[in-house]
């Protein structure tokens, strides 16, 4: 890359940042009540000693309700800021601004990764996730979804750079990133179906490359294994049986699919609906934020209406694991009572992650809905666009968000679960600029690139027939 795509690049990631930095002071969350929950009781608990629990379907104690990482962030900021004050979710905040900025160079690079030949086009890409209103606004929030999408994009750079060569110090890399990410977000850890299809394409065919693949995958599986290992041993000793990373999937399943559940963790409320139309007569985008707010609190979780507190003693008395398994079965239970009820709400959850939650209030105002969709139909025109070569290339990226799709619509999805996905959509959106002008004009200016890296597959290939190998190519 010259001194002008460097210096491109850096006023994105600048741009990014710069974005993200005035949401956080135009909208204020910081000073918002009640806005950290898990995350912000567990780093409490945290600071004064209590370890890493949390009050919890009745019981406080030892937990393993979130996984590890985030709260451990969160703890920082209130170790600096104050237990809970604004001042502190301001600075955490302001680091996801900064956060926001290592996204978008992920973009980048994964972009140029995918399509080394049109090195421009990961300039698009970047743009995109750096002005994306969701992209921006998970920076204001204390949630986990902006870190789990940056750990997202640089493990899966990470895979692509290990697939296009041999060593076992990026396959390495790429186990630690994959290790992060599943102590952030165990659904993320998904991606490991695009990192072994990131590999397989780096060498498939002959019997060395598949060698290679079981020699790359082993050993980032083997790195991930090991980075989540103290976790799970904790797990066990708090426990008394393997946790793997989090405890609630059973609980989880529960809220998307009991008796009152609309495939959501949120109830929808007529008091809700009061609220929300005050959302259009206000005048400024703080203002609008504030009504969100408002109603996001007043819709509640499902929780509220569906787990009586007798229903919490009871569980209260069970391990952590166990209360989980019990709102598994009752929900099982639910379902089989109604067996049109769980591919319903299947489709429901489906509709609801690909266009808007309509159980969330956050995602029904117009300033949400219309980039939503903006992104979702430049995705597949991108997509469409780029033909088949490309989507070849970009199939581990789109594999894991397929993955991460079909997960939450067998379980259960909320608006902050699609963050994640959102930066490989941009990616899939600028490669169909690369059927236009200016994707032929980087294809142009990226020629001696494109011929070293041909001129390096004709010297493996001569190396591999003076060794009496194949002669096949290595992307």
């Amino acid at each position: 890359m010259g001194r002008k795509g460097r210096l491109l690049e850096a006023s994105i990631i600048a741009l990014a940042i710069a974005v993200r930095v005035a949401a956080v002071l135009v909208l204020r969350n910081h000073e918002v009540a009640r806005s950290t929950y898990e995350h912000g009781e567990i780093a409490a608990n945290l600071l004064a000693g209590r370890g890493f629990s949390i009050r919890f379907l009745g019981a406080d104690g030892p937990t393993s309700q979130q996984a590890p990482i985030y709260p451990l962030v969160v703890a920082a900021a209130y170790a600096i800021g104050g237990v809970a004050t604004p001042r502190a979710s301001l600075l955490l905040e302001l680091g996801q601004s900064v956060l926001g900025g290592l996204l978008v160079w992920g973009v980048m690079r994964l972009a140029r990764r995918v399509m080394p030949e049109f090195p421009a086009i990961a300039a698009a890409a970047g743009s995109i996730a750096a002005v994306h209103p969701t992209l921006v606004y998970a920076a204001t929030h204390v949630q986990v979804a902006g870190l789990g999408a940056t750990l997202l994009v640089w493990t899966l750079d990470w895979a692509y750079r290990t697939g296009a060569g041999e060593r076992p110090s990026h396959a390495a890399i790429t186990g630690g990133f994959l290790a992060l990410l599943a102590l952030t977000d165990p659904i993320l850890s998904l991606a490991m179906i695009g990192i072994a299809w990131a590999f397989w394409q780096g060498g498939p065919g002959r019997a060395s490359g598949r060698r290679r693949f079981v020699r790359l995958t082993s050993m980032t599986m083997a790195v991930g294994l090991l980075g989540i290992s103290p976790w799970l041993l904790r797990n066990y000793q708090v426990h008394g049986e393997f946790v793997a990373i989090k405890s609630t999937f059973g609980y989880a399943f529960w809220q998307g699919n009991c008796a009152l559940s609309e495939g959501t963790d949120k109830v929808r409320r007529a008091s809700v609906e009061g609220i929300l139309r005050r959302g259009p007569n206000t005048l400024n985008l703080s203002g609008l934020n504030q009504v969100l707010w408002e109603a996001r609190h007043e819709a509640g979780y499902i929780d509220d209406i569906a787990l009586p507190r007798a229903d919490k003693l009871r569980l209260g008395r069970e391990s952590e694991p166990g209360r989980s398994r019990i709102l598994f079965r009752r929900a099982l239970s639910e379902l089989a009572a109604d067996p049109w009820r769980y591919p319903l709400l299947c489709l429901r959850r489906l509709q609801y992650f690909v266009l808007f939650d309509e159980t969330n209030p956050k995602s029904r105002p117009m300033v949400y809905r219309v980039p939503h969709i903006g992104l979702t139909l430049l995705a597949i025109g991108g997509l469409v666009l780029a033909g088949p070569a490309l989507r070849r290339r970009l199939m581990p990226t789109i594999a894991v968000a397929a993955a991460i799709t079909i997960f939450h619509t067998l379980t259960i999805v909320s608006a902050r679960f699609h963050i994640p996905i959102e930066p490989l959509m941009a990616i899939w959106g600028a490669a169909g600029l690369t059927r236009w002008p200016l994707g032929r004009a980087a294809r142009f200016r990226s020629g001696p690139a494109a011929h070293h890296v041909e001129r390096v597959r004709v010297i493996n290939r001569l190396g591999r027939v003076g060794q009496g190998g194949g002669v096949g190519p290595r992307v």
